[in-house]
């Protein structure tokens, strides 16, 4: 999106959106929305709340070298499970894009160059050619988002324009960290979900959710059956034609080419 970015606004905005997809933010977290913020229970996000660190420093926001900082530390004062300032960080990258502590900085030096800018200024503001100081709406963002789908289409996407919403830069983030090898609690984490709800994002469908899986099962050929005994003893009991035994060692390639199924328990087939 910020290569189509033609103006002010829509830089503003490509950069709020690349800042928010590595923290899988919720889009009331860094826009403006119809419903008045203080009968919401999240708000949306303050410069005061954007903090960078280098060589275990803070670095503050009037810094020509902010964009350099090692980290950028994000604090949610309001969530919607009701914990307080919560503090999630994320390191810089190596890409000249698609880097957090970048995209922060550009947001946070952008707002902070607009006259009468304090620490309680949101993230979402911009200054308009007329002068005028707004707010960045949901709305408009979301429209905005479509319209670049439809520019870039479907085919090259591999989605379409009915296909995405803001809620996308949330779910797209958890996605982009599953798919990195993040573990999910750290994923829980930095998303700052209170149980594994975050697990209805992830997206079968998606071809690198499977990347190397059918490999990795061949990798360990052999495994034992470590609950032998046990095993043996129910099957015994229960068998009134006769035991059933489940062999110390199993091998993969046998229970998937043997035809003789007496190799292992009708139970661990269906198990």
């Amino acid at each position: 999106m910020l290569e189509l970015a033609s103006s002010h606004w829509d830089k503003a905005v490509s950069w709020l959106l690349i800042g928010a997809i590595f923290f899988a933010m919720r889009s009331c977290e860094y826009l403006e929305r119809n419903t008045k913020e203080e009968n919401r229970r999240k708000k949306i996000l303050r410069l005061k709340n954007i903090a960078f660190k280098k060589n275990g420093g803070i670095v503050q926001h009037n810094d020509p070298d902010l964009a350099d900082s090692d980290l950028v530390i994000v604090t949610f004062e309001f969530q919607k499970n009701t914990k307080r300032d919560v503090q999630v960080h994320m390191f810089r990258t190596t890409d000249s894009v698609l880097n957090p502590v970048k995209a922060f900085a550009e947001t946070v030096s952008r707002i902070r160059s607009y006259p009468g800018s304090t620490d309680d200024t949101k993230i979402c503001t911009i200054l308009r050619s007329n002068g005028q100081i707004e707010e960045i709406k949901s709305n408009q963002v979301r429209d905005r988002l479509k319209t670049i789908v439809e520019l870039i289409g479907g085919e090259v996407l591999g989605f379409t324009k009915e296909d995405i919403g803001l809620h996308s830069v949330r779910s797209g983030g958890a996605m982009a960290m599953f798919l990195s090898g993040t573990s999910t609690i750290i994923i829980q984490r930095i998303g700052r979900w209170s149980s594994e709800a975050f697990l209805e994002y992830i997206r079968e469908q998606v071809e690198s959710f499977t990347a190397g899986v059918s490999q990795n099962m061949i990798n360990f050929e052999h495994f034992f059956n470590l609950n032998l005994i046990a095993t043996q003893t129910a099957v015994e009991t229960d068998n009134k034609s006769g035991p059933e035994f489940v062999p110390f060692q199993v091998q993969f390639s046998q229970l998937a080419l043997n035809n003789d199924s007496s190799t292992v328990t009708r139970r661990d087939i269906d198990n």
